[in-house]
């Protein structure tokens, strides 16, 4: 399936849950925000919520520093 991250566009054919993207893309959920068309995705519902074709995704990591 096509789907868009962070603006860029890429076939996807993984787990269809949100949380297995992100592995699959080896991002630790727990250290990202992620915005799924248009709506911000609480880090409870990464298990639960679906990958759908076309989808919209933006993926914004913590970053530290001092």
């Amino acid at each position: 399936m096509k789907i868009s991250i962070n603006g860029k566009e890429c076939d996807y054919g993984g787990a269809p849950v949100l949380g297995e993207l992100l592995r699959f893309f080896g991002i630790d959920p727990a250290r990202v925000a992620v915005e799924r068309n248009g709506e911000i995705v609480s880090r409870n519902a990464l298990e639960s919520r679906p990958v759908e074709a076309g989808d919209s995704l933006e993926i914004i990591r913590f970053v530290g520093g001092g």
